[in-house]
């Protein structure tokens, strides 16, 4: 099941998916406005969603030719379509001033409030916190009725499930059902009647699924994640005042960012091309030299920003890093089809010397610490990178390691970076044309079941690898894979 979700959900950026699953929660708020089934008039809700995207879009326009950049016109549609479901759905005059304060404001905080290259604070929830205090407009986040939650759950889990940050938006959830539901309940309703009800009348889920999960305002590692969702319930789950700041998710969320930029600190560094090589006929390598020092842990990727004018996969993209931290220089593999997008186009093209810009470093798709650790590896085609980083750092340590890679090719008789893989002692076995199936796996590691399990690569091959080795005997299995923003 989750193999033919990712397969159906690969299919679009995450981009592109979010404005989907927004585009959806909006429709069904427009029908259910329609039928008087919630209390949304549909012609407030239009004429809100018109205003809201008008001047988000042109507020983003005006930025990025001011700042000389491309403007990424997707993401500023999805924080419309975001702040559309915050604000009341009127056509009062006073109203539709709020909310388009509220777009302009949301638009410019992506080029004022920064930090090295990356936003710091949620835009959408930014521009209704402050359009707020302005007494312009109210964030009533009219989607948290009963009758929206079916849609509003669906989208949400799709996008948690897409991103792999699922955990952290069950947190967000758990603590402020279990908060506001104890508060609710100690007024005299049943506990069911108190807990469910958060659940139907406050905006938790949209806050996790579709506001909390954003990538850019999110910090790098796990433990990070959990404390920005830990925070963002607690402020919304309790009532306080201090002068015009009171309890609301919008604050909340905000809030929560400035903690998860103050835990870690992203900084960027710019990258100096020194050179590429062929891969494959379909995969090359760059390699770059930092600016300055720049730490990471083996299996961790970074964020590059090439600004020019991106087709709909935008401006930034994220690679596996595929050297070692023990080499002076970084080197990123990645697919280059000729066919591929704007940004690996103008990556091609780009003239020795030439600088880019990473905007951070992050991930937790660690080896484990102890090296006696035995480890089985599943590789599908360029998602071999994390692991050549990880066998090279290995190699260049002198720390020998039991692993076996398990290489699923993307192409006929095409296994990358093989070389550094053997070098640093690891056993690699090809499944050419076989399914990634537990029989299988088994055959190419029969102590599978002893072995620590990770898997790297397209969306669907993690999920059907991960549920084989759950069905050889893997206890614990680790994932990685890029969601596609």
């Amino acid at each position: 099941m989750r193999a033919t979700i990712d397969r159906v959900t690969a299919q679009v950026s995450m981009y592109r998916l979010t404005t989907i699953a927004l585009s959806a929660v909006l429709a069904i708020g427009l029908l259910l406005g329609s039928l008087g089934v919630i209390g949304v008039n549909p012609y407030g809700l239009l004429a809100t969603l018109a205003v809201v995207v008008v001047a988000t879009l042109g507020a983003n326009e005006a930025a990025a030719r001011l700042a000389r950049v491309v403007p990424h016109r997707e993401s500023s549609v999805i924080t419309a379509l975001i702040i559309a479901c915050l604000v009341p759905p009127t056509v009062a005059t006073l109203d539709l001033i709020g909310a388009a304060v509220a777009g302009i404001v949301a638009a410019l905080s992506k080029y004022l409030i920064v930090w090295r290259g990356r936003h710091i604070l949620n835009p959408a929830a930014t521009g209704v916190l402050v359009a707020g205090l302005l007494q312009l407009t109210v964030g009533i986040w009219w989607i948290a009725t009963p009758a929206m939650l079916p849609v509003v759950a669906l989208g949400a889990l799709l996008l948690l499930d897409r991103t792999r940050r699922l955990d952290i938006g069950v947190i967000l959830v758990v603590v402020t059902v279990a908060i506001i539901g104890t508060r609710i309940a100690g007024t005299g309703p049943s506990a069911l009647d108190a807990y469910g009800s958060v659940l139907l009348l406050f905006p938790v889920v949209f806050l996790a699924g579709y506001m909390l999960s954003e990538p850019l305002t999110l910090p790098p590692r796990r433990w990070q994640q959990w404390l920005v969702a830990v925070v963002t319930a607690l402020l919304f789950s309790i009532p306080f005042q201090f002068g015009p700041l009171y309890t609301s998710p919008e604050l909340a969320l905000v809030a929560a960012n400035i903690v998860g930029f103050a835990v870690s600190r992203r900084g960027g560094f710019s990258l100096r091309l020194t050179g590429s090589r062929a891969l494959s006929d379909s995969a090359t390598e760059f390699t770059f030299a930092p600016s300055r020092p720049v730490p990471f842990e083996p299996g961790q990727y970074l964020e590059l920003h090439l600004p020019h004018r991106a087709d709909r996969r935008g401006t930034r993209r994220v690679f596996s890093i595929a050297s070692a931290p023990e080499h002076d220089q970084i080197s990123l593999g990645m697919r280059t089809p000729t066919d591929g997008s704007s940004f690996k186009r103008v990556l091609r093209e780009l003239d020795e010397g030439a600088t880019v810009q990473a905007t951070q470093i992050s991930g937790d798709f660690l080896l484990p610490r102890d090296p006696a650790t035995p480890v089985v590896m599943i590789a599908g085609g360029i998602g071999v990178t994390p692991f050549a980083s990880q066998l090279g750092s290995a190699a260049a340590r002198g720390e020998s390691r039991d692993v076996h890679v398990v290489y699923v090719p993307s192409r006929p008789g095409e296994v990358l970076y093989r070389d550094v893989l053997e070098s640093a002692g690891a056993t690699v076995t090809v499944l050419d044309d076989t399914p990634v199936t537990a029989d299988a796996l088994l055959t190419a590691v029969p102590d599978l079941a002893s072995r620590r399990a990770y898997v790297s690569g397209a969306p669907s091959l993690v999920a059907d690898a991960a549920t084989a080795l759950r069905r050889a005997g893997a206890r614990r299995v680790r994932t990685d894979y890029f969601a596609g923003y």
